[in-house]
């Protein structure tokens, strides 16, 4: 069978809505409701980080992150002591670690109409920064960060194939329990770059998967499962597809 007739009959079964853009180098080769616009918890980082290395500052500079409140959720910068680190060290832990305290940060120093402007000018429709991360209280009031399928992988590619430094955060990611997750750490002949993102009822992840420099791009995108074990191991289950059709 296809890949693309396997991921059809997967998805036919899941209880959840999903949605999949994939390219294989430049190729769109599948699609499912990629243009629906689905909280993006963690996947508006992406949008972040483009923003800002778009800005082409010196990443060595230093920012003093003791004026950002800090907050719960994913991330190790709020558990250290240091006041002072460099945006390139705030960046990594931004996508590596998905830390939200340093996602606030970027936020604070690009402002989050900068970003907004960043994604409008470069033909984002489906994207938006409408709150700091973990800002449970704006989300109440309806204020939510926004992305599809379609402009994460957009968002994912363009990072991955104009900068070489995100490359490694990419590749060293920490959260590596959805798309990588059936071959991570026994598939020694593929690397996996990817960023997940996570949420109430909300699993996401879009990764590369690189073998012998042929390269698939996907971002699944899931919502409104009762089931979070249904909506991670669909995630899985897509990836291992792809792995094996490499």
């Amino acid at each position: 069978m296809s890949l693309k007739t396997d991921i059809d009959e997967l998805i036919a079964s899941y209880n959840g809505q999903i949605a999949i853009c994939m390219y294989d180098t430049n190729k769109l080769i599948y699609s499912h409701q990629e243009h629906t616009q689905v909280p993006a918890a963690s996947l508006i980082k992406l949008a972040i980080l483009a923003t800002q290395l778009n800005r082409d500052e010196d990443l060595n500079q230093v920012i003093q992150i003791s004026q950002t409140p800090q907050v719960d959720g994913a991330g190790v910068l709020k558990l250290l002591n240091q006041s002072e680190w460099s945006m390139s060290d705030l960046l990594g832990l931004m996508i590596a670690d998905s830390d939200n305290y340093a996602a606030n940060v970027m936020i604070d120093h690009l402002t989050m109409a900068s970003v907004n402007l960043w994604l409008e000018q470069n033909g984002y429709k489906e994207t938006s920064l409408q709150r700091r991360l973990m800002d449970t209280n704006a989300r109440d009031h309806g204020q939510e960060n926004l992305t599809s399928a379609f402009e994460a992988v957009r968002l994912f590619r363009e990072l991955m194939n104009r900068y070489l430094l995100p490359q490694k955060w990419f590749l060293n990611q920490q959260f590596r329990g959805k798309l990588p997750l059936a071959m991570d750490e026994t598939a020694t002949d593929v690397k996996i770059y990817n960023k997940t993102g996570e949420g109430p009822l909300i699993d996401h992840d879009v990764a590369r998967f690189s073998k012998h420099q042929h390269d698939i791009d996907v971002a699944v995108l899931t919502w409104n499962s009762a089931d979070r074990l249904a909506a991670i191991s669909v995630l899985a289950k897509i990836g291992r597809l792809v792995y094996t059709s490499l």
